[in-house]
């Protein structure tokens, strides 16, 4: 339990300095339909994204939920996050992505997620952050 609390704290902590920085983003206004979210969440899935990162707010120890996730990249640039789902490694170095290796005690692979694929996921984690998937 401690350690959850304490990767909850981590994520908003990450947040604030994301939201204060001056690479913040303003989510766009995509209309989504389940049918629409439901192939994204497909998306997600069949990159094996989900055997580290739970579905919302469920704890892992493996990594961040998706919930928490979806938070941080909001706070990134479309383009930092696609470039992070694509090739991780390049990032490791950042504090905030540092923080995360340190919490969860491993690296984020490079899964060999196609762009076009990435932008789905930066869709779908959008979606998340936006409350547009409630599961």
């Amino acid at each position: 339990m401690k350690k959850s609390l304490m990767g909850i704290a981590m994520a908003v902590i990450m947040l604030a300095v994301g939201l204060n920085s001056a690479n913040t983003f303003a989510a766009g206004s995509k209309t989504l339909t389940k049918q629409d979210i439901s192939k994204l969440r497909d998306v997600f899935d069949n990159y094996g994204c989900s055997g580290c990162h739970m579905y919302m707010h469920k704890d892992s120890t493996s990594g961040p939920a998706v919930a928490v996730i979806a938070a941080l990249s909001k706070a990134k640039p479309e383009k930092w996050v696609i470039s992070w789902i694509m090739n991780p490694k390049p990032h490791y170095a950042e504090p905030d992505v540092k923080a995360l290796i340190n919490q969860y005690v491993q690296y984020m692979p490079n899964n060999g997620v196609k762009k076009e694929d990435a932008k789905k996921l930066y869709d779908y984690l959008m979606a998340v952050a936006d409350g547009k998937v409630k599961k």
